[in-house]
């Protein structure tokens, strides 16, 4: 049962007030619920299908590069990667001279899972987003965009200050790919 704590959110009581529990319970529930969803249309988990569209959006990245986009360690990544090049869903192109600097990309079966994908992914968007009316949405909107821009702010001020690209990654998690 939800309990009305929109006052609270400036002034928290208890830890279900803060805002980064309520985001992060909500990401927790909403990302579980996805990719049940994404398994269940295109057969892959949120992970693979985080690499999926990168690599659908920037064919040639390599592994780094989609770690740092997906937030995942290059661990995490590489074996989502490599699961997915077990699948037929992507393909390594290995630089010649530097075997350590490979890109991937999708294969043709990789781009059809990835439009399944993103078609599955941009409806469970939508229903999750149809709880709210249209000013709601937009307000919400605005509100994480302030709320985003405002955690930046106190990151760069923070005593231990993050490396100069990761916060540039945070402000854009695209970045990495210019």
């Amino acid at each position: 049962m939800m309990r009305d704590t929109s006052g609270k959110l400036q002034e928290p009581e208890r830890l279900t007030d803060f805002i980064n529990y309520r985001l992060y319970h909500l990401n927790r529930v909403a990302m579980t619920a996805s990719g049940q969803h994404l398994r269940a249309a295109a057969g892959v988990s949120r992970r693979e299908w985080r690499m999926l569209a990168f690599l659908g959006e920037q064919p040639g990245t390599r592994l780094t590069e989609l770690a740092a986009s997906a937030g995942l360690d290059k661990v995490l990544a590489s074996r989502a990667v490599h699961a997915l090049m077990e699948k037929g869903l992507v393909h390594k192109t290995v630089q010649v001279g530097d075997r350590r600097a490979a890109a991937f990309t999708l294969s043709e079966e990789g781009h059809a899972v990835y439009a399944a994908a993103f078609a599955r992914a941009r409806d469970f968007n939508r229903e999750l987003a149809a709880c709210l009316d249209p000013d709601e949405a937009q307000v919400f909107s605005r509100c994480l965009d302030k709320l985003h821009a405002q955690a930046m702010t106190m990151l760069r001020a923070a005593p231990v200050q993050s490396a100069s690209d990761e916060v540039a990654m945070w402000e854009d998690p695209l970045s990495v790919w210019r």
